[in-house]
């Protein structure tokens, strides 16, 4: 997400991008945002990068410490953790950022009809969540979903989605 685009309260907002690109979008949007206010971050995925943001923060500001000191973050590393970490988390005015929402429900281990009714419980809490303040969520794709049902269910409750594709890659036929 860029400087351009305006969160609004009562939104939901879904970034579908490849792993890599979703972590260098997302750093730099709570940089961007840590720089106007506090922010939230829920990290689901282990994509939270401090020292990236900071030194993004540190173009910007002198000011560093006191825009780092407005990031407040929680990791989550289990769908369970993730419902219980949502629950626990208050409603407030500043934005939150899901990060990798989905890694943590990719987890073979768990059945998927447990998978999918926890999911229900993590969207009416990021519905919660987003009512004074928007709410930022990020995902992507696994193989650990084959029928894409986590996705789709995300992405049905999302009010705005970006789909950030990978770039085509072109291979040059040798001549010789």
């Amino acid at each position: 997400m860029d400087a351009s685009i305006q969160l609004h309260p009562g939104q939901l907002y879904l970034i579908l991008a490849p792993r890599s690109a979703g972590r260098k979008l997302a750093n730099a949007f709570i940089a961007h945002l840590a720089l106007a206010g506090e922010v939230r971050v829920l990290d689901g995925g282990n994509l939270f990068d401090f020292h990236t943001i900071a030194r993004s923060v540190r173009r910007e500001t002198y000011e560093l410490e006191a825009a780092l000191e407005r990031i407040c973050v929680a990791r989550a590393f289990t769908c369970y953790q993730m419902v219980a970490l949502l629950v626990q988390t208050p409603t407030s005015q500043a934005p939150t950022l899901v990060l990798d929402l989905l890694s943590t429900f990719y987890d073979e281990n768990v059945p998927l009809l447990e998978r999918l009714r926890l999911l229900e419980q993590s969207l009416a809490q990021l519905r919660r969540l987003s009512q004074p303040a928007p709410v930022v969520v990020s995902a992507t794709g696994s193989p650990a979903d084959p029928s894409g049902e986590l996705l789709a269910r995300l992405e049905a409750e999302a009010d705005h989605v970006l789909r950030l594709e990978p770039p085509v890659q072109v291979v040059q036929e040798r001549l010789f």
